[in-house]
């Protein structure tokens, strides 16, 4: 056996290096696998099991805190059920989250974990959370640790987090929840509010660098760290001052996020 067969059978199972069982293929958009479902179900369940106790007089399992206050913020913020209705039993919610992972179709599946992201799970959730959607070959990954996003490959992924990075600084925060935004509506297959926010993304590093708000002075002060080729840093002002103009870009307002308290 040539060395690259042999490397190329490591990465398979038994039964498709035998051909018996096909091959592993990427996901498409809005495609869960059974496969997909498994891995981060296991990550949700781990969890579960890894924030709760028995009580030491005896009775059901129940969950500590942070993941206790997660689940009743689910409760009332998302299911929309009453609060004196929340049960902090371990089998009544692992119950009604399996169903979701083992039946749902890709908005359950994504919207609840999205929302648990959202409201800072216990570490390393989100990375777990990440590691299972690359190892099943999902088209979305975890960006920022909070937001699922659609991703076309290693390399997009990796401008994507770079973006991120270099956007950490204080100043450059109301660029950074833009460009969190701008990938949470293309993950809703809202386009064009997701080009309006990367828009806003763009204007709010221009005023950082240039205060006047002046895109063309922006650039400018750029390229004086940064080589930028002509027709480049021509082809971004064009098309920021088609994008930006009211009539170039049409959208919908978008939806308002609303931070909500986790209760105890």
């Amino acid at each position: 056996m040539a060395n690259d067969d042999f490397e190329q059978r490591k990465r398979l199972t038994f039964e498709q290096a035998e051909g018996a069982a096909p091959l592993p293929t990427q996901l498409q958009l809005k495609e869960v696998s059974p496969e997909l479902r498994a891995v981060l179900w296991r990550v949700v369940y781990d969890s579960f099991v890894r924030h709760s106790r028995y009580p030491s007089m005896g009775g059901g399992r129940f969950f500590n805190d942070p993941l206790e206050g997660i689940l009743r913020a689910l409760h009332v913020y998302r299911d929309h059920r009453m609060a004196d209705e929340f049960r902090n039993d371990f089998e009544v919610h692992v119950e009604a989250t399996k169903r979701i992972f083992e039946r749902g179709d890709h908005l359950e599946i994504f919207g609840w974990l999205q929302y648990v992201l959202r409201l800072d799970p216990p570490y390393p959730f989100a990375e777990q959370i990440d590691r299972a959607l690359g190892y099943g070959r999902a088209a979305y990954r975890v960006l920022d640790g909070k937001t699922i996003v659609p991703v076309g490959s290693d390399a997009e992924l990796d401008t994507l987090k770079r973006a991120f990075a270099d956007l950490a600084a204080s100043e450059f925060h109301g660029a950074r929840a833009h460009l969190r935004n701008a990938a949470e509506l293309l993950t809703a297959g809202k386009w064009a509010d997701s080009i309006r926010e990367s828009i806003h993304a763009v204007e709010s590093v221009a005023e950082v660098l240039e205060p006047s708000g002046d895109f063309s002075a922006a650039i400018a002060k750029l390229e004086s760290s940064v080589k930028i080729h002509g027709a480049m840093k021509k082809g971004f002002k064009n098309l920021y001052g088609y994008t930006s103009n009211e009539s170039g870009i049409s959208t919908t307002e978008p939806p308002t996020w609303t931070n909500t308290t986790r209760y105890s």
